[in-house]
């Protein structure tokens, strides 16, 4: 009989432990944030400039390169949300990314990594706003600050 007893409470314990432990481990799946429609491979076919003062001096964009390097860049993005973007000149940065759909402009971010570095231990990303994708195109402009509160674009057009 205590063999008995002994067995049931061994079970309800395993029943009870293996529950709790399920309910932590559901993950809920959230479509707006979904990168698939922008997985894949494009290439940068135009980069411009908008709302930028004549003048104005424009440096290294995301800690890569100018911004005229990116023209004809190949930035490569799997499900995973890793990915690389290959300059012409051969140069390969590896990256982090998702997308946000979240909220009325959609930005899809990444964070640039070292060999082997895990994105964790990268505080820095940078952002991009878009439109919706149609047909194989997309524009995503990053937003830069200006002296006088003011906002310029630098737009890459995909392929």
């Amino acid at each position: 009989m205590k063999k008995i007893i002994l067995h049931t409470l061994i079970l309800a314990f395993a029943t009870l432990l293996s529950s709790a432990c399920s309910a932590s481990r559901t993950v809920k799946y959230a479509p707006q944030d979904s990168g698939s429609d922008i997985s894949g491979t494009w290439t940068v076919n135009n980069v411009s400039l908008d709302g930028f003062p004549s003048g104005y001096s424009l440096q290294n964009i995301f800690d890569i390169a100018a911004y005229e390097d990116f023209k004809g860049s190949r930035w490569e993005l799997n499900e995973r949300g890793t990915g690389n973007i290959c300059l012409t000149n051969g140069v390969v940065h590896p990256i982090y990314w998702s997308v946000n759909k979240s909220g009325i402009i959609h930005t899809f971010q990444f964070k640039k990594l070292a060999d082997n570095q895990k994105p964790k231990h990268r505080t820095s990303a940078y952002s991009l706003e878009f439109q919706d994708l149609a047909n194989g195109k997309a524009v995503f402009k990053t937003p830069v600050s200006l002296p006088g509160g003011q906002t310029g674009y630098i737009n890459f057009s995909f392929l």
